[in-house]
């Protein structure tokens, strides 16, 4: 199958999202006492950013610079500056399920071979969800399924 045009720009602007997800994560971390949990994070946004990297090189799709987009991405944190932890986690359990949808998406447009890179970069998105659910119930190994993804 040959990738559409769509999928490519889809592809480029999924990428760098995760690169200014992982600019946002750092920046909340200045903000949240749980600023270890939100430097786990950012690893999380990069290591997703990461697994699609080498399908922008294949098909040669030029991302803007890292350092404009983490800049961009630090700029989202004054949309949450007011919430507190719990209603951070709430806020990630009740939004990030429509990304979900989104990678599915991207994973119908894709040609065979990219889908165990997309499927990395779906599984970040679970394992924060996941991560979220287990912070609001107080699960004391709530970062449990964060160090999962890493591995």
């Amino acid at each position: 199958m040959e990738p559409t045009a769509k999928y490519l720009k889809t592809l480029l602007s999924y990428y760098e999202e995760e690169v200014m997800g992982e600019g946002y994560f750092y920046a909340l971390a200045e903000h949240f006492e749980e600023s270890a949990k939100l430097i786990l994070l950012a690893k999380i946004e990069r290591r997703a950013a990461d697994s699609i990297r080498p399908l922008l090189e294949k098909y040669g799709l030029n991302p803007s610079d890292e350092s404009l987009l983490k800049l961009q991405g630090k700029a989202y944190v004054e949309r949450h500056r007011t919430y507190t932890w719990s209603e951070f986690m709430k806020y990630i359990i009740d939004r990030y399920p429509d990304y979900l949808e989104e990678f599915a998406a991207l994973e119908r447009m894709a040609p065979d071979e990219d889908l165990y890179a997309l499927t990395i970069l779906t599984d970040h998105e679970v394992a924060v969800i996941d991560f979220a659910k287990k912070e609001i119930a107080n699960d004391p190994n709530s970062s449990a399924p964060l160090h999962h993804y890493l591995r």
